[in-house]
């Protein structure tokens, strides 16, 4: 019993002791379109990302990979393949809307299996240093999920986080928010009860 409790309070402790985040922006929106039939099979290709930030944005792609690849909904597209898509085609700018990509590689996409597509921008990648701490962080990031055939987008999620330091601890990293962000637009995905939930309009908050 008394190792519980000290298990306990060290739960506590510990969770009281990690750094503030902060959430400005938590959208999610549901096209009626989205089903299990009309999505099957999800390619997710590299992400967009504003001027100045240096981040490399085929990292968001393998995260949303890692967190979506068991999902119940649909299977995701391996990245090697796309990359081979991509270079068999010759198209150069991987990372953009459905919109962007020429017939010929939503063609190719399309022959290899995928009905749609996982992209986005990377609006804000921020992290600010003294020494060696970090004292303020942010992102912000945008995710889409786009037919291949109609162009049409089946789900969108935004959100921004940002982190300060305080007396205690220092801000939680850049990378850390952007893992926690991806974390929360993917799980939504990965359940049919909590795709109806966005469709709902619950709480996003219910689903952490």
């Amino acid at each position: 019993m008394k190792k519980f409790f000290m298990f306990g309070f060290l739960c506590i402790f510990l969770v009281s002791c990690g750094p503030a985040v902060t959430t400005d922006i938590h959208k999610a929106n549901l096209s009626p379109q989205f089903n299990r039939e009309s999505v099957k099979r999800v390619a997710i290709i590299g992400f967009d990302k504003n001027f100045g930030i240096g981040y490399n944005t085929d990292i968001i792609a393998d995260k949303f990979t890692a967190e979506l690849v068991d999902g119940k909904l649909f299977s995701i597209m391996d990245r090697n393949d796309i990359d081979k898509v991509f270079t068999e085609v010759g198209f150069q700018q991987k990372s953009s809307y459905a919109g962007l990509l020429d017939d010929k590689t939503k063609n190719k996409l399309k022959a290899m299996g995928a009905d749609s597509i996982l992209t986005g921008k990377l609006v804000a990648y921020n992290q600010m240093e003294k020494g060696r701490d970090i004292y303020m962080s942010e992102v912000q990031l945008v995710a889409k999920l786009i037919s291949i055939e109609t162009g049409a987008v089946l789900w969108s999620s935004e959100i921004s986080e940002r982190s300060k330091a305080d007396d205690k601890n220092e801000a939680a990293s850049a990378e850390y928010l952007l893992t926690d962000i991806i974390e929360k637009m993917s799980k939504p995905l990965k359940s049919e009860g909590l795709v109806k939930n966005i469709s709902k309009n619950l709480n996003l908050n219910l689903m952490k």
